[in-house]
């Protein structure tokens, strides 16, 4: 095989990368998903705190889309267990009632990002390109419309 079909092979063989949607609007999860299969991530689904960390104890996660008001366990408790837990993996917090202030005050918690809700395709693209792990690893580049 020449230089080539190693490089093609590379790239076929190539894990998708997982996102682990954390929101308790279905409608929202499922909005979220549908773009991020669209986008070639792998994505996965919370529809709490306490089921987010229960997808993490199980399977590898690259980044987490979390949601902050959710009944129970809402998402900044979620973040502080997920920091305690999986220190290095990057969360990407969202909230209807974002703001600058709340942005930077969850950085400094341990979010990698922040955006308003609903999410706009753009937003979520520039956040999941941000990371690190994530950045030019998938193609952002398609058509997709409509916010969650």
């Amino acid at each position: 095989m020449g230089k080539e079909g190693v490089v093609m092979a590379s790239k076929q063989w190539r894990p998708r990368r997982r996102v682990l949607v954390v929101d308790d609007d279905p409608d929202i999860r499922l909005f979220l998903c549908d773009m991020l299969a669209h986008w070639r991530y792998e994505p996965l689904q919370a529809a709490s705190g306490w089921e987010a960390l229960e997808v993490l104890q199980c399977s590898r996660v690259d980044v987490v889309l979390l949601d902050l008001v959710m009944p129970t366990m809402d998402g900044l408790d979620t973040l502080h267990e997920i920091k305690r837990h999986y220190r290095d993996l990057p969360v990407i917090m969202m909230s209807a009632l974002m703001t600058p202030q709340l942005g930077r005050e969850l950085l400094a918690e341990g979010a990698q990002d922040w955006m308003e809700k609903p999410v706009r395709r753009e937003a979520l693209s520039v956040a999941l390109l941000s990371v690190p792990t994530l950045s030019g690893r998938a193609d952002h580049s398609t058509t997709g419309s409509g916010d969650a």
